[in-house]
């Protein structure tokens, strides 16, 4: 990334509100969601009850990876649990454009080593296994392409099979839909069964951290206790979320990590298919968490978010797991609802999700 390009995306970025008002949905106080039969979705949207417009703070101005350090001002990955950051990647530059970045083989080439090597930067980490990548690009609808994802055959098939998997980019059933309830990808059983489930790429990837969890669980060991100071590696899930084109509708909203409390957090499953296994349907739940709503909660979002613009969230660090705490260092998030914006086009938007050991 170039001086000069740094500078032409910080003159475009202008100023921002130092805060909005955005809808978020909670689950209500008492109530206990059932999850949702379709497969890679949040409970039905009947379950999310409580819904609040709550404050957003805004995230500018907005470093670069190199400044990102001694910004003491901004929030960090270790203690807020997320971050942002401006980094253009090489299709952001001439002769690439927005619909590069729905080109798989793009993708491949260009966006997948770029955003590798930001991690390895960024958290120190020795390796970067990107799982897969999320395109979403329609409105919000109860039953989106996720759904249909891992079942599609035919010359297509191979979005459904290959390593790192591409989820809604299949042109039949189009892309996904925002995430408009407020969830983490992962508990900490989730992120374990996700390394073993989610495909065979990942479960070879986690060999090292598999064998040292099962035998600590052989030993009676707790994991959360025990894991970040035996022999085995640090291991983290991370989503690297950025837009196509400028957000104008339903941006990403995500939750200060430390605002939450164990009592917060509402776990339930998430139908997943077993990916990766050609002439399978098999599923499994990853259990996930949703949120019920505490005065304590502060959100946060990028007014009008740029594609050169990456929010980088936290799912799940064994280093962060607590012996009495339910989630390891995960962060809450949401697309948002912002009041005039109802009549924008759909947003577009690629989430990459890594697998990062020490």
């Amino acid at each position: 990334m170039s001086s000069t390009q740094v500078e032409t995306v910080k003159t475009n970025l202008g100023p921002a509100p130092a805060e909005a008002k955005g809808k978020l949905r909670y689950i209500a106080q008492g109530h206990l969601p059932r999850a949702s039969p379709h497969n890679f979705h949040l409970p039905d949207m009947s379950e999310f009850g409580d819904e609040r417009f709550l404050t957003l703070r805004s995230l500018r101005p907005i470093p670069t990876l190199q400044e990102l350090p001694t910004c003491s001002h901004h929030v960090q990955l270790d203690t807020q649990g997320f971050t942002a950051i401006l980094h253009p990647t090489p299709l952001h530059a001439s002769p690439f454009g927005s619909h590069s970045f729905k080109n798989p083989e793009l993708l491949k080439e260009h966006v997948i080593p770029n955003t590798a090597d930001m991690l390895k930067q960024m958290t120190g980490c020795k390796t970067v296994i990107t799982e897969a990548l999320l395109l979403r690009s329609a409105l919000w609808s109860a039953t989106d392409s996720l759904a249909a994802h891992g079942s599609v055959q035919g010359e297509t098939a191979d979005l459904e099979t290959s390593f790192p998997q591409f989820i809604g980019f299949n042109p039949i059933n189009g892309g996904a839909s925002p995430a408009s309830k407020v969830h983490l990808d992962y508990t900490p059983e989730g992120a374990r069964t996700h390394i073993r489930k989610f495909h065979p790429n990942t479960t070879e990837a986690s060999m090292d951290i598999i064998r040292h969890e099962d035998d600590l669980v052989a030993a009676g060991k707790v994991l959360s206790e025990d894991y970040k100071h035996g022999e085995g590696p640090r291991w983290a899930l991370y989503s690297i979320w950025r837009p196509l084109k400028t957000v104008k509708r339903d941006p990403l909203a995500v939750a200060d990590y430390r605002t939450y409390s164990n009592e917060d957090y509402v776990p339930v499953g998430v139908n997943t298919p077993c990916l990766g296994r050609p002439g399978t349907s098999e599923t499994h739940s990853a259990e996930c968490y949703l949120a019920r709503h505490s005065q304590r909660h502060k959100w946060y979002w990028i007014d009008e978010q740029k594609p050169e613009e990456a929010l980088v969230l936290k799912f799940f660090d064994s280093d962060s797991e607590e012996p009495h705490g339910v989630s390891a260092g995960g962060v809450l998030h949401s697309s948002v609802e912002l009041p005039g914006t109802e009549g924008e086009e759909a947003r577009e938007s690629l989430e990459i999700r890594c697998l990062c050991i020490w």
